[in-house]
């Protein structure tokens, strides 16, 4: 898959839910909670009742928005992969015809961690309560990430194509220990300590180091 392939890929997923709520409406203040409430206390923890006290409704007028917690929680998990997937999207587009595989990988490091801390909880969330979710749920849920991950894969064989990769390494390794450490640097990173343009400058440096010749 290319990159304007994944971008026409991404267009496609982002026009199936263009009824996203509004941000001021009932139903996003229930996400928002159940976001806030994946992040710190965990999927158990993320009941009905608890969703409903922190937004401070009845635990019963969540059904007039959502048929079930699973259908909330599904719906914050994609969101917060979408989020990103669309930011790093949007920056690999603007890039020049002439990027390197060195340019777009920073491009796509930098978006990745600026829209994470935009969109912290749900971010987060997605991240640390995939795991922990019902097998059928996370078997849903992993549909819109690896739809993510195929821009990370384009990226690493851009990037091994261009001499930058060692042949021997495994690009599914390189691509899993990337994300791993873009999508956690989310949570240790903190204002003032290191500016993300260096933190994406330094991940580009770790992934490729010096192009091979």
């Amino acid at each position: 898959m290319t990159i304007s392939q994944a971008v026409a890929r991404t267009a496609k997923a982002s026009a199936a839910k263009s009824d996203t709520p509004d941000q001021n409406s009932g139903a996003r203040q229930i996400l928002n909670a159940t976001a806030w409430l994946l992040r710190h206390r965990g999927y158990e923890a993320t009941t009905t009742r608890a969703i409903a006290e922190r937004v401070g409704i009845k635990a019963g007028s969540i059904y007039h928005h959502f048929p079930s917690k699973d259908a909330i929680v599904e719906r914050v998990i994609n969101e917060g992969v979408l989020l990103v997937h669309k930011a790093v999207m949007s920056a690999l587009d603007a890039l020049p015809k002439k990027a390197t595989p060195r340019d777009r990988l920073q491009a796509a490091i930098k978006a990745h961690l600026l829209s994470s801390l935009e969109h912290s909880d749900y971010t987060s969330a997605s991240i640390r309560a995939f795991a922990f979710l019902p097998p059928e749920l996370r078997k849903t849920c992993r549909v819109e990430r690896r739809r993510y991950e195929d821009i990370w894969q384009q990226l690493m064989k851009d990037a091994s194509e261009a001499g930058y990769i060692p042949k021997d390494v495994s690009l599914d390794a390189a691509r899993l220990m990337l994300l791993g450490a873009v999508n956690w640097a989310g949570e240790w990173y903190r204002p003032g300590r290191v500016p993300i343009d260096k933190i994406a400058t330094d991940f580009a440096q770790i992934a490729f180091g010096a192009r091979r010749t």
